[in-house]
């Protein structure tokens, strides 16, 4: 039993991280393939000496499906369902991908890609994130509404005027014999549709209710770079499909 229920606090553990990481304010108008970018990640309520952690996103051109053209959202190096390494995270997604859609990136992609060095890369399709949202009583409401105020940013000795949008983020996971968490991430995102993936900054508030104890946290994503890149894009190598077996047992 406490085998057991040590599995599924890993599970519990491991679906936060999305939440976290809030991928979905990235997805909508992708930018062209070729497209991408890097970001900073800090915290902003705590002080440290230590350089903040810094992930790439890209688009890749992945063809069609059912006469619909999609491409790979890359993000990396990140965690993913608790994963001991960080590594390449990739979404397959529509190319027009719209801000509905990227409300519910997981549910949008027709496939999720994690290309773990030391493990093996594995895949989850969309009947496999319904189960592990079922199994794990996971739900998500994501939401990115414009409060029609505009502030200009400046990078790269360059100003950007920026829409400001309210991002609230409410995630529940209640899977067995574990404590229901509540995650609520609250928030502003500054978009300028000259920028690839469109994100010049965003800060957020994370508050986690378990059983009776809160916890917050403090973050920032802010640009440090973008560009183009051309280059021959390498075959995927997609290993394994998920299970929960491998998920709890292979992180």
């Amino acid at each position: 039993m406490k085998l057991v229920k040590k599995c599924w606090l890993w599970l519990a553990l491991g679906l936060c991280t999305p939440v976290y990481a809030q991928w979905n304010i990235f997805a909508e108008n992708l930018p062209p393939v070729g497209s991408w970018a890097t970001y900073e990640i800090a915290r902003t309520d705590v002080q440290t000496t230590e350089r903040a952690p810094e992930i790439k996103l890209s688009v890749w051109a992945a063809g069609d499906i059912n006469g619909k053209t999609y491409v790979w959202l890359n993000i990396e190096p990140v965690a993913w369902l608790g994963s001991r390494e960080k590594a390449p995270l990739r979404f397959l997604v529509p190319q027009d991908i719209n801000r509905e859609g990227a409300n519910k990136l997981l549910e949008s992609s027709a496939e999720i890609l994690f290309s773990n060095p030391k493990t093996g890369p594995w895949y989850m399709l969309p009947d496999d994130v319904k189960s592990l949202a079922s199994t794990a009583g996971y739900s998500t409401e994501n939401s990115l509404v414009d409060d029609k105020q505009k502030e200009k940013l400046d990078f790269k000795n360059k100003s950007y005027e920026c829409k400001k949008l309210h991002m609230l983020c409410t995630t529940t996971i209640d899977p067995p014999f574990v404590k229901k968490q509540i995650i609520k991430i609250e928030g502003t995102v500054w978009r300028n549709e000259s920028i690839p993936f469109g994100i010049v900054k965003a800060e957020w508030v994370e508050e986690t209710t378990k059983g009776d104890k809160v916890s917050k946290e403090s973050k920032r994503v802010t640009l440090t770079n973008y560009g183009i890149d051309d280059s021959f894009v390498p075959p995927l190598d997609h290993g394994e499909r998920f299970s929960l077996i491998r998920l709890l047992f292979k992180r």
